[in-house]
């Protein structure tokens, strides 16, 4: 695939970058496509390595999506479809706090802030450190629930973060875990999490590698054996390698910079959300992801996703 995209890369601005990866027909929430394209095209940027979609999608238009009643939705109680998928997912949140806290100690009743709370399991986690909860959560569904679990002390926004009724300065913990990739402008989502935390507190983030999406695609499209390894080892996915709802997969240096546009400076950086699941291969990709990250000097993030921490930046 040689085509060359006009569309500037939505973190560097870089332009004149090729198109690495394509799937039709896009996948659905609901009944609608992610892209109103109806197919999912991948852009890499020469310059910072991001990957971004190659679409006219809209902040409105995503935001509409993301909180459309889906019925199935309506009983569930946990953040994935499946009780063992979702204590994965527990475990995944559990590695999120314990290396925060590894950089900053919380302190109880300090105020904790999760964009993109979804059912409140990462929020349930760090009250256990007498941490008190809130959140931002398009989803009704999703906010009701983490609403009753947390409890009275606890305040559940259902919306877009620019009505959310906080103030500036609030919370000693502001995060988002694999939630910054499903939205248009993440740099600006990013700057409000800043204005919302403590002048001492950090700003954690957890998205998608370039990296690791850029080998996966490769394996499974791409390479001779393509067929046969998708046939074999189909893992999660339906049809479709690339994950259709994301809008933007960093790299290590397009995440940095993505901070640093936002007025933040990462103080911790590493991969993360690797070999979890996924049995003997999943832990033999972990332990490859490890290697690499030392062999680079910490620049290539071979894992599922990449885990940052931040704070203020006092220039």
């Amino acid at each position: 695939m040689n085509l060359i995209s006009t569309r500037p890369c939505r973190i560097c601005g870089a332009t004149g970058n090729p198109v690495v990866a394509s799937e039709t027909p896009c996948a659905l929430w609901g009944d609608r496509p992610w892209m109103p394209e109806g197919h999912y095209t991948n852009i890499g940027c020469r310059n910072c390595g991001a990957h971004y979609v190659d679409s006219d999608v809209t902040e409105a238009y995503l935001n509409e999506l993301q909180a459309t009643h889906i019925p199935e939705n309506e009983n569930r109680t946990t953040y994935l479809k499946t009780e063992a998928r979702d204590k994965i997912r527990t475990a995944e949140l559990a590695e999120n706090w314990a290396m925060i806290t590894r950089v900053r100690k919380p302190r109880p009743g300090e105020k904790l802030l999760d964009y993109g709370s979804a059912w409140g399991a990462f929020g349930s986690i760090t009250k256990q450190s007498g941490i008190v909860p809130n959140g931002i959560e398009l989803q009704a569904t999703g906010a009701a629930f983490s609403r009753r679990l947390w409890g009275e002390q606890s305040t559940v926004h259902q919306g877009p973060i620019e009505t959310a009724p906080f103030a500036d300065n609030t919370f000693a913990y502001v995060t988002s875990f694999e939630t910054l990739e499903h939205v248009f402008d993440p740099i600006r989502i990013l700057s409000k999490m800043k204005s919302l935390v403590t002048q001492d507190g950090v700003v954690a983030i957890s998205m998608p590698s370039a990296h690791y999406f850029a080998f996966k695609y490769w394996v499974y499209r791409k390479q001779p054996f393509a067929e046969w390894m998708l046939r074999k080892l189909p893992g999660s996915m339906e049809d479709r390698v690339l994950c259709h709802n994301h809008m933007i997969t960093p790299s290590l240096k397009s995440a940095k910079l993505m901070m640093k546009k936002a007025g933040l400076k990462v103080i911790y950086a590493a991969p993360y959300c690797s070999g979890l699941s996924g049995g003997r291969v999943g832990q033999i990709l972990r332990m490859t992801g490890k290697v690499l990250w030392i062999l680079s000097f910490k620049t290539v993030a071979f894992a599922p996703s990449i885990f940052l921490v931040a704070v203020k930046d006092p220039s």
